[in-house]
């Protein structure tokens, strides 16, 4: 295949720890190996040393379109959580602060010379998506426009409140002048416009699957060891209040561990769990592998949609562990208990693994430019 000039969008890359920042720099990365001359577009936010060394050593070139300098609000000395709260309601209805990167990109995007193969914009945020359709309008930057987006915005079931009526308009901007979106499942595809279905296509997540490190898994019959990786939502859809509750009633000895960000969030649990409820902040991906590759086995909290799929269920099947898929609001009690006493006849299974292979990921981009 001819080398391609390819503008990659987004709002983080390596070293983020965040399942967009996996996106970004996996597709770049691949992208790169296979000849194409990839430019990485971000925030001024994410430019580290080690993102800069990493884009050098795969042949990414890294532009950033400016700072973004709207903050958020956060639990404050002086207003304590009502400053969470107002921002929490910007949030909402405005897309604060993330909706800087509306006005601020499209500035950049206006002063490019050049025009790109392909332009590939990553949400979220969907504010990158509704900047390039801003300019792909009106002064096109790109032979093809791809739209790759993780979970959907207006069609979003897994935020507790829906987006105001009014981001439609948005949306269906990107839908409009975007050549392709791109979704990871099947099922995400009804949570878009019905008028755009045709420009919709399905490509998953994916990881390299080269050097993967795992460690050696060792039964503890007098203990059992399981693991949860991924963010929290006490007051959404990734919420294990219910399981945890769970758990804490068996008189078993157990060490479940939890990998989050937002892992502070299960404190108090964990201070009742007598050091069954272990909690540890997000780490590397490639150092998650090891650590969840030696649990008995993982727990997913099942999104209860079909509109997305959690990424983190590819990092599963490759720590090549048993997956406990359960319903955050109503966990099966039966099916856990069985993982408990060590079986997993019923342990939920990815199908066709290599699906999620970056190199067969990036080739369904590649298709899309023909």
């Amino acid at each position: 295949m001819k080398s391609k000039k390819i503008l990659i969008i987004s709002r983080s890359f390596f070293p983020i720890n965040s399942p967009r920042s996996f996106r970004t720099t996996e597709l770049a990365r691949e992208m790169a190996c296979k000849g194409h001359k990839v430019t990485l577009l971000l925030p001024h936010n994410s430019k580290t040393q080690k993102g800069m060394a990493f884009a050098d050593e795969n042949n990414i070139k890294l532009e950033f379109f400016g700072p973004l300098n709207w903050q958020p609000f956060v639990k404050s000395k002086i207003l304590g959580d009502w400053n969470r709260k107002f921002g929490r309601l910007l949030f909402l209805l405005f897309e604060y602060p993330n909706i800087e990167i509306y006005f601020k990109l499209p500035k950049y995007l206006k002063r490019i010379n050049k025009k790109y193969d392909l332009v590939l914009s990553i949400a979220v945020p969907h504010e990158n998506h509704w900047a390039v359709a801003k300019i792909q309008s009106k002064k096109p930057i790109a032979k093809t426009w791809i739209a790759d987006c993780g979970d959907p915005f207006v069609g979003n079931k897994l935020e507790s409140i829906a987006p105001p009526f009014y981001f439609k308009a948005l949306e269906n901007s990107f839908l409009k002048y975007a050549n392709y979106v791109t979704v990871p499942t099947h099922g995400a595809i009804e949570a878009y416009n019905k008028k755009y279905q045709n420009k919709l296509k399905v490509v998953p997540q994916g990881f390299s699957f080269k050097g993967i490190e795992l460690g050696e898994y060792i039964k503890n019959p007098s203990k059992i060891k399981f693991a949860y990786a991924g963010s929290i939502s006490l007051k959404g859809i990734r919420n294990p209040l219910n399981f945890i509750e769970y758990l804490l009633t068996l008189d078993l000895n157990f060490e479940f561990h939890v990998f989050s960000k937002q892992a502070n969030s299960l404190k108090d649990l964990a201070d009742r769990s007598s050091g069954r409820l272990i909690l540890h902040n997000g780490i590397p991906r490639s150092e998650l592998l090891i650590k969840l590759s030696v649990m008995d086995f993982l727990v997913n909290l099942d999104n209860v949609s079909t509109t997305a799929s959690p990424s983190k269920l590819i990092d599963y099947s490759l720590a090549k562990r048993p997956i406990l898929n359960i319903n955050p609001f109503n966990p099966e009690t039966d099916l856990i208990d069985e993982f408990l006493s060590g079986d997993y006849a019923n342990q939920f299974m990815l199908n066709d693994l290599q699906q999620y292979n970056i190199e067969n990921v990036v080739q369904k981009f590649l298709d899309l430019t023909e």
